[in-house]
């Protein structure tokens, strides 16, 4: 492996286990290093730090993977791959579900790297060049730890180009039907991995889908950026009244009717295609429970601020429009806006309409889509549960 060097005092990041090195915290690198590359990550002074890929293009620079004098090899990508999947085995809050995702990046200490499971289907996302690279290795052991049914590949995220590598979307090993049935707290629902948002599901919902369930017996509910309809089947088993469900997606909508149908859920429910932002300008909120999980609306720190307008706007509509005793569950998928930020755009909203309202519940992401603490990045999911007078 070649060697890079960091400037003087850039190290304290990497001896406290943070796995992303800058381009601005580097002082010289040895020659012939190529972008994907496995490099050495060394002190000023030269003392060894860790290993990690490297690439010129990317603000990041190096992902590390180890810390210390570790060598990256097969056997230790082996190592962290069972690991992971060892940790989800093991953990009583996954009992109740055939599906999870088994490494989450930096939360797994393997940058880069997304592996979920349906019911034994896997499907993988190689975010980076580094891990792209990697992939055939990181193929031979999932086939030979896990034994899988299928491996589908999903690297069709946009953050690809700027690694410099194209988008991939296909199936590597056996074959991954067009619609899977994955289970889940007694709920069952159809996932499509080829053509469905993330790995197809979202999986990072799967406690809020819980606590929706067991919090909608009697209420009206509207669920706004439905999807296929994961929080509306919790809320119709929950004993929910009604259940409208709000979504662009004709697509989207119709597995929602189709995951309604297969969990016996049909009665009381509506679907409408709309534009959730022009839904709420025009009609009015006749729900008591209100769930609201956009699409990710900041992307990059650069719009952030473009964002938070879109979230106060979708909770100043609410406020303005809910019925009395309502609750709100809210979230924000992006890690670039934290959940005091977030917190303080509902405020705004809620105090722009002159509504009160108190937080009862904040949530996190689940357990298989762990926060690495040297990394706080890796926390993106917050959810606000709020009773509103």
């Amino acid at each position: 492996m070649k060697n890079i060097y960091l400037k003087e005092k850039k190290e304290k990041s990497v001896r406290r286990r943070h796995p992303w090195i800058f381009s601005g915290a580097i002082q010289s690198r040895e020659h012939e290093i190529e972008d994907g590359d496995i490099v050495s990550v060394c002190s000023n002074d030269g003392d060894l730090l860790g290993c990690g890929y490297y690439n010129s293009k990317t603000r990041i620079s190096v992902r590390l993977l180890s810390f210390g004098d570790r060598v990256i090899s097969k056997d230790y990508l082996r190592q962290l791959i069972e690991a992971g999947v060892r940790k989800r085995k093991k953990s009583p809050l996954l009992k109740n579900t055939d599906s999870c995702r088994l490494i989450f990046s930096e939360g797994d200490l393997f940058p880069g790297l997304i592996i979920d499971t349906y019911g034994g289907h896997l499907v993988v996302q190689c975010l980076t060049l580094g891990i792209e690279r990697m992939k055939d290795s990181i193929v031979d052991i999932l086939a030979e730890l896990l034994r899988p049914e299928s491996i589908f590949e999903r690297s069709d995220h946009e953050g690809r180009r700027l690694e410099g590598i194209q988008p991939l979307r296909g199936q590597i090993l056996g074959t991954t039907p067009d619609e899977l049935i994955m289970r889940e707290n007694g709920m069952s629902f159809i996932v499509n991995v080829r053509e469905g948002q993330k790995t197809g599901f979202y999986l990072d919902q799967r406690d809020n889908r819980d606590l929706v369930k067991r919090l909608a017996a009697g209420r009206s509910v509207l669920n706004l950026f439905s999807y296929t309809g994961g929080f509306s089947v919790a809320a119709a088993m929950g004993g929910a009244n009604t259940v409208v469900s709000v979504d662009a997606s004709g697509e989207a909508l119709e597995t929602a009717r189709k995951n309604s149908v297969l969990n016996n859920s049909t009665s009381g429910t509506e679907f409408i295609k709309a534009d959730v932002f022009e839904y709420l300008r025009r009609e009015p909120i006749n729900g008591d429970l209100i769930i609201m999980d956009p699409p990710s609306l900041a992307k990059s720190r650069a719009s952030v601020q473009k964002a938070c307008r879109g979230y106060k706007e979708l909770h100043l509509q609410i406020a303005s429009k809910c019925p009395e005793n309502s609750l709100l569950l809210t979230s924000s998928c992006t890690r670039f806006i934290g959940m005091e930020l977030f917190q303080m755009v509902v405020f705004e909203a809620f105090s722009d309409a002159g509504r009160n309202a108190s937080i009862i519940g904040k949530y996190s992401q689940p357990c298989d889509h762990p926060t690495n603490i040297f990394c706080p990045e890796t926390e993106y999911l917050k959810s606000l549960l709020m009773q509103i007078e």
